[in-house]
């Protein structure tokens, strides 16, 4: 690839791990904690374990979990995680540099990918934050299961038509995004 590191040798395609490589959530307001303290414990744990697997907006979770609540309660939960959804969907910034590196790469004939664990509520917020829409996004809450880079490496490369060898991978150290 002309004006490209050797790096970039048989690369065909480039998958950016969302958050914190690509895109940041400049104020982290900890949007899902209201709910989690509103739940019951087994129904916290459960919650753990879905939000970031099924694709279904905050307000569907007390009835997803079969949760039984009073409606003044569960009102205001919901309420707070709005609020704070709202204050972190619009912090979700571009990092610096990033579209002129997504640009750049682009322009070279580079596949540009997405995959990020990540909860529904976060997925519109995100796409408006990027300078056009990625060839692939394995997103947790899209596909059902934890968007790890084992996982995804396959799942893209195939999407793509691609070799998995033939994948760059931009990731953060491992943590949970949103």
């Amino acid at each position: 690839m002309t004006g490209l590191p050797p790096i970039f040798d048989g690369i065909e395609a480039v998958c950016f791990d969302a958050f914190g490589t690509l895109v940041e959530i400049t104020n982290r307001q900890q949007t899902f904690v209201p709910l989690f303290r509103a739940l019951p414990s087994e129904k916290r744990r459960e919650l753990k374990h879905r939000l970031m697997r099924e694709d279904r907006p905050f307000t569907d979770w007390p009835r997803a979990l079969v949760v039984e609540m009073d409606s003044y309660a569960l009102a205001y939960a919901l309420l707070e995680v709005l609020e704070r959804s709202i204050i972190e969907g619009q912090s979700i910034a571009l990092r610096p540099g990033m579209a002129e590196n997504w640009t750049r790469l682009r322009s070279k004939g580079l596949r540009l990918a997405l995959c990020s664990n990540l909860a529904s509520d976060y997925v519109a917020a995100m796409r408006r934050q990027l300078p056009d829409t990625p060839d692939v996004e394995v997103l947790s809450c899209k596909v059902g299961g934890r968007a790890d880079l084992m996982a995804a490496r396959g799942q893209e490369s195939s999407i793509l038509h691609v070799a998995p060898t033939a994948v760059f991978h931009v990731v953060m150290k491992e943590r949970s995004d949103t």
